[in-house]
């Protein structure tokens, strides 16, 4: 692990650090939390490599662990550029904030009031939908939309268009009254981006980094990439499988394509955690204000805040990248991890290394790397599965097996107890298959966030 640390001299690190400008550190108990929580997840192979950045007690960390892909002997650096997922939706939390600072909206400004005037957004029972629905997913609107028409199919997101977005939601109704109840929504916060820089005039990206990061003084954040940057850019993995990095998809990116460094996203957790001078920090401030509950805290003007209240937090997840960012004022702590595989269990490690740095003496997470499945039971098992919604297929490969849903990234399942019962390695699901008499899988069913999902075998 290489590791680097310096002390703060200021209220806000201007510029973005470069690892010539570190000083090498000793041995201290960041380190060793950081060694204790993030190693395991290498170790298992979920990610092939990570960046850590800590502020702890005025001193600002960093670290590399692993590699920077399953395939080379190269390890990350502190210039190695990530996908941070939805910890995009935090920025657009703040774009709204300081457009709500600037008096170019308010919280309550109604989604329909900021469409062009072709399209009508649909209300729920005489309730409309305000802008502070979308920020805190409470719109009543669902986590995607149901026209996604991906143009990449490792690609949920591209190519949707900000007209595909208008005519969504001037066609479906929310699902419940606005502003009640949480159910977390790439749809929203996309929207909420879309409509505040259009209400500005101006596109998403340029508007967040004129507003938001220029006044930081934070240069390495972006959405679209140039050919260096994206030679800087980690590669994309999943279930220790190359995929593709998502990059600019349209009118979703406010929900979660910003790329950027460890340093530079520790900058802005910095910038959050001590304050300073000047309007942006004003807009930071408002953007931590809680205004509804989740189940698991306070949300905010994307920030989600801990049950704890006083830890703000967000994670992320692309096709393939994982990340997690939190502060604690109480603490004087800051804590960002970037990862290039898609797991949230990226999330996991991040939280027990927060706890471990708040003085809690936190076992890290249990993880041990699948062993490879007998190839005999497997090829019963591979084949294609249809559902009304989607075709499953399920594949074989390097001694694994891995889950396709229509449309979607090839994810590694893996084996647990219970009869032809497997877990997603990736995300919070299950499958379970379904054996005919010979021993072949006829079906299998899918569990997730509560929804049970049968597909049935294609003939062949």
């Amino acid at each position: 692990m290489n590791t680097h640390t310096r002390t703060a001299l200021g209220a806000v690190i201007l510029g973005s650090v470069s690892s010539s400008t570190l000083v090498l550190a000793q041995e201290n108990p960041v380190e060793d939390a950081v060694n204790k929580h993030i190693e395991p997840l290498i170790e298992a192979g979920l990610v092939p490599g990570a960046v850590v950045a800590v502020r702890s007690k005025g001193i600002d960390s960093y670290y590399t662990l692993g590699k920077l892909d399953y395939e080379s002997d190269e390890s990350p650096s502190f210039d190695t550029l990530y996908e941070v997922g939805s910890i995009s939706k935090v920025f657009t939390g703040v774009l709204f904030a300081d457009a709500v600072r600037r008096g170019e909206v308010t919280k309550d400004t109604l989604v329909d009031d900021l469409l062009p005037d072709e399209f009508d957004a649909r209300d729920f029972e005489g309730t409309e939908v305000e802008l502070w629905h979308l920020t805190t997913h409470t719109s009543g609107w669902p986590t995607a939309p149901a026209n996604l028409r991906p143009a990449d199919a490792e690609n949920p997101f591209l190519g949707y268009t900000d007209e595909m977005m208008y005519y969504y939601i001037s066609n479906a109704s929310p699902k419940r009254t606005p502003g009640t109840e949480f159910e977390y929504s790439n749809l929203g916060v996309g929207l909420l981006g879309t409509l505040v820089s259009k209400n500005a005039g101006t596109g998403y990206e340029d508007l967040v980094i004129e507003r938001v990061f220029e006044p930081l003084g934070i240069e390495e954040f972006w959405i679209t990439l140039d050919d260096d940057e994206r030679d800087r850019l980690a590669p994309a993995t999943s279930s220790k499988r190359a995929t593709k990095p998502w990059g600019a998809t349209g009118a979703m990116d406010p929900a979660g394509m910003w790329v950027s460094s460890a340093p530079a996203m520790l900058e802005f957790a910095v910038a959050n955690l001590e304050g300073g001078e000047g309007e942006i920090y004003e807009s930071l401030e408002f953007a931590r204000e809680p205004m509804a509950d989740s189940g698991f805290g306070r949300v905010c003007f994307g920030w989600m805040l801990a049950l704890d209240g006083s830890t703000y937090w967000h994670n992320g997840m692309t096709g393939g990248y994982s990340s997690y960012m939190a502060i604690n004022h109480d603490l004087d702590l800051a804590v960002v991890v970037l990862t290039n595989s898609a797991t949230l269990t990226t999330t996991t490690v991040g939280e027990k290394l927060v706890q471990q740095l708040a003085g809690m003496d936190v076992e890290p997470v249990q993880l041990e790397a699948a062993d490879p499945i007998d190839a005999d039971y497997a090829a019963k098992l591979v084949g294609e599965y249809e559902s009304p919604y989607y075709v499953m297929e399920i594949t074989h490969e390097r001694g694994g097996l891995f889950a396709k849903i229509t449309g979607q990234t090839a994810l590694s399942i893996v084996e647990i107890e219970g009869e032809h019962r497997f877990r997603y390695e990736a995300v919070d699901a299950e499958l379970e298959f379904e054996m005919s008499d010979d021993g072949t899988a006829t079906s299998v069913t899918l569990y997730q966030n509560g929804q049970v999902i049968k597909s049935t075998r294609v003939s062949d």
